[in-house]
């Protein structure tokens, strides 16, 4: 008797094709119809594909509840209170997912952008792509982008420092074999390589453009400035109304209830639902509700920043920096125009002045500085009544944006999905409360390991924070990593439960770079193969990497092919494809 174990057979027959065989005509036909329409794996043969049957075939109408015309509790009209990237981020995704909504968004010109470099994680290239339908052309045209493989830290024992990819859970070359044979993580995926030779995975291959981006995960970094602008176009184009105006007095009705916002030109404005995007002022979550506050100052032990703008020459790393500075740490951002730089510090090590110099001593030329005050930490809730806070109004944990971006974007696709049609609906104040408040307690932990385990320099504000930086949140994945790294390749089943123990935002790949990246001891998994498979593979990588384009040309690629993007954002075996997103609730 023939066995059918695999998923292919003879012929490129799958067993599913053996068993349409036995059936009738009109019942492979039903088969078929029923199956047929999913697509496969890539590079699959056309038919039906076995995978099928795991697929929902089921039709279901969206979650995002329209309200009846005649419910008297409806809720119609949404005032987004603040612009700025949290303000207009949230207006233009309400109005995108739910056209029907009324939404305003109520701004003062008297209240300025902070017009540095933005850094994001891979997750918003899908959310203004895919969720905010975004024109990717459009944005490289107007915003003028550049690519974030990763973050390249100065950092650790290493005077070299270490990258983090966002390759980072794939072991592509091996992070084992890179710290038996360079002492360092730097070159433990394709991406680290890119990192380390400033390339980008794009090729000129016969005067075409050849591109390997789909394969290779990648955030974008944002000039603030232009960021915002072009959300204000996007915004005015598509229905968002606009009040230009500045907030004087929130005006609550029963408890934990805005009955409506007071100008400062005596204009009272009333809407069903507010969005408190008003920064750190937090008008009305944190001033007129009173939600308490749970400071993160136990872990990151920063409040202050002085930003700059450096030319950079054209030179555009494919990478954010961040580096070691006395009293805290500056990041660098590449943009077009110039690196944009902040010095993030505490202010109980270091004045203003001496940040400034040490700044300007670090990175001569630096211009346009400014200064930046802020608390890390996050409210109670994020939901209280008839408002949500999303942005610094909520939470904050520090200035270089990638993690406040991310959480932007995720408090807005969560709002556009439980906002609700009518208040007479049940409310998910709850989910959203403890399931954002957690997230944000993830993000805390993990920063906390940055700062407990950077061993760079001994000025007395490093000594202090690897004596006093609280990282219990995160004790048990510690304790495992100690007992055996990488984590990613222990025994499947207890990383599951440790990641129930302690839940983390970036995974425990994540963890294990940062970790062993700033070479905290562990007890390491021991290879099952010799040196020399780790060498071939990294020449191999080398090779590639070689032959790569600078990221400047690179982007002019994506800028001029429209191709580039499509295989991006729509390709099956790519990581921002749409089947990716739609599994994430992003379509």
């Amino acid at each position: 008797m023939q066995h059918w174990s695999g998923a292919m057979g003879p012929g490129g027959q799958t067993p599913l094709d053996v068993l349409l065989e036995t059936l009738t005509e009109q019942e492979s036909a039903g088969v078929k119809a029923w199956l047929g329409g999913t697509p496969g794996w890539p590079g699959a043969p056309a038919g039906v594909s076995p995978k099928a049957l795991t697929e929902h075939h089921e039709k279901v109408e969206s979650d995002r509840f329209r309200p009846s015309d005649d419910d008297p509790r409806a809720i119609r009209s949404v005032g987004v209170i603040g612009g700025g990237t949290a303000g207009y981020m949230t207006a233009l995704a309400l109005k995108t997912k739910r056209p029907w909504l009324d939404v305003t968004l109520v701004e003062s010109k008297e209240i300025p952008i902070i017009g540095v470099g933005e850094a994001t994680v891979s997750y918003m290239v899908m959310f203004l792509h895919h969720f905010l339908g975004i024109d990717p052309m459009e944005l490289y045209r107007k915003v003028e982008p550049t690519w974030k493989l990763g973050i390249k830290f100065d950092w650790g024992p290493d005077p070299d420092g270490f990258m983090a990819t966002f390759d980072w859970h794939h072991h592509s070359i091996g992070a084992l074999g890179a710290l038996e044979a360079e002492n360092t993580v730097n070159g433990f995926t394709v991406q680290s390589l890119m990192m380390m030779a400033d390339r980008a995975g794009v090729y000129e291959i016969d005067g075409k453009y050849v591109s390997l981006m789909k394969y290779l995960p990648f955030a974008y970094h944002l000039d603030n400035a232009r960021f915002v602008a072009f959300l204000t176009e996007l915004a005015e184009q598509r229905g968002v109304r606009h009040v230009e105006a500045r907030l004087d007095d929130v005006v609550l009705g029963d408890d934990e209830w805005v009955d409506h916002v007071r100008t400062t030109d005596g204009r009272e404005l009333r809407y069903d639902f507010y969005v408190d995007c008003t920064g750190f002022r937090s008008m009305l979550l944190g001033k007129a509700l009173d939600t308490p506050f749970h400071s993160y100052a136990g872990s990151l032990f920063t409040d202050s920043a002085v930003t700059g703008n450096l030319e950079n020459g054209g030179h555009l790393k494919p990478y954010t920096t961040a580096t070691t500075m006395n009293a805290g740490w500056c990041w660098n951002i590449p943009t077009p125009q110039s690196d944009h730089l902040g010095y993030v510090y505490s202010s109980s090590a270091l004045s203003d002045d001496e940040a400034h110099k040490e700044l300007t001593e670090r990175f001569p030329g630096i211009e346009g500085l400014r200064q930046v005050r802020f608390r890390s930490g996050r409210h109670d809730k994020a939901w209280r009544g008839n408002v949500m806070a999303i942005g610094n109004s909520y939470a904050f944990v520090e200035p270089l944006e990638s993690t406040g971006l991310l959480m932007i974007a995720l408090a807005v696709q969560t709002l556009t999905s439980v906002l609700p049609a009518s208040w007479s609906d049940e409310q998910a104040r709850d989910v959203v409360n403890i399931g954002l408040g957690q997230r944000w307690d993830a993000i805390r932990w993990f920063l906390a390991i940055h700062y407990k385990f950077n061993t760079r320099l001994d000025t007395e504000f490093w000594k202090d924070v690897r004596e006093r930086c609280d990282i219990s949140g995160f004790q048990p994945l510690l304790a495992l990593y100690q007992n055996g790294a990488p984590l990613t390749r222990r025994d499947p089943y207890i990383l599951d439960l440790a990641l129930g123990a302690a839940p983390t935002f970036f995974g425990l790949a994540g963890i294990d770079n940062i970790l062993l990246g700033q070479k905290v001891p562990a007890r390491l998994l021991q290879r099952a193969e010799p040196i020399e498979d780790w060498w071939a593979r990294r020449k191999a990588g080398d090779a590639l990497v070689s032959r790569a384009l600078t990221q400047s040309r690179a982007l002019e690629a994506f800028r001029t092919d429209p191709e580039l993007n499509a295989q991006l954002l729509n390709d099956l075996d790519s990581w921002a494809g749409r089947h990716i997103a739609g599994y994430i609730g992003m379509l």
